[in-house]
Parts: structure tokens; sequence; C-alpha cells
């Protein structure tokens, strides 16, 4: 698919006049690896077919994958609104230039059972790890370890969590 139709499928893919449960359906057609019991809600912008989506996953709106490398989000991972995740990025470089123009990607994967909440950034690279919480506008620059509650920016543990 050209750039151009696939930009246009992704904004009508989008759109509030799609009901999510025909998303879901017509992401799978156009080759998106997704369950049949994931769900995604209008709003969402993916910028690439680079993602797998498990089942029982809640996409909540305004979502965004800048689709540059892979994203994994694995079973029952629920996400908040306006979630970003981030997969490419630039070396730091000299000072007469520090973002250098290569891009550099970095998959990011998301385990198990995880609750992202609103507004979470997630930096490339990073995997959440199993059963975590991310709270509200947290910033994820670097692993998570499982079942623990992160908040901040930079995102810190705050709290473990039963197994």
């Amino acid at each position: 698919m050209s750039d151009y139709a696939y930009r246009l499928t992704n904004a009508l893919l989008g759109s509030e006049v799609v009901p999510a449960f025909l998303r879901t359906k017509a992401m799978r057609a156009l080759g998106f690896r997704m369950s049949t019991e994931a769900t995604i809600w209008a709003g969402a912008n993916l910028r690439s077919k680079r993602i797998t989506i498990g089942s029982g996953v809640f996409i909540n709106v305004g979502f965004y994958h800048d689709g540059y490398d892979e994203l994994l989000i694995e079973d029952n991972v629920r996400i908040g609104p306006y979630v970003r995740i981030l997969t490419a990025t630039h070396e730091i470089g000299p000072s007469q230039q520090r973002g250098l123009i290569e891009v550099l990607g970095k998959p990011v994967s998301i385990r198990d059972g995880c609750w992202i909440g609103a507004g979470v950034t997630i930096l490339p690279g990073v995997t959440v790890g199993r059963g975590c919480v991310l709270t509200t506008n947290s910033v994820i620059f670097e692993d998570t370890e499982p079942d623990g509650m992160y908040a901040g920016n930079p995102a810190r543990r705050v709290r473990d969590l039963d197994p």
C-alpha cells in the first residue's frame, strides 16, 4: 500500500464514524497483527503496521504509535486515553549537532496485564514488565520490573503490587 493510501486508511480507521468492532475487523483484513479480542477506540494513530496486539487489549482514544520500530502489546493490557509510544530516536552526537539526523529504531514491549494511564509517554527501547501500572502522565524511559506501580517524570517505582 502506498504511503498516501496507508495514511488515508489510517485516518478513516481512526474516525469516530467507524465503530470499534468494525475497526478491529478492518485492521485485521488490512494485515495488522491483532487479536479478534482487541478493541481500539477512535482517534488512534498507528503510523505503520509494525504493531502486534494481543487478546483482551483495550486501547482508548487518542493513542499514538510512531510506527518506526516494532510495538508488542501482549494480552489483557489496558491503555488509557492519549498514550504515546515512541520507537524512534537519534544518537546524541557532537556539540555542533546533538541530535544526529540518522534515525535509530528501538522496539517497545508491553507485557501481559498492564494498565497504562492517560497521557503516559513510553520512550524507545522500553519493556514494561508484566502486571505494571503506569500512572497518568508518567514518562517511562527505562524498563520496568513486573508488578509495580510507576509514577512521575521520569517514572520511578512507587509501589509493589501483588502478583
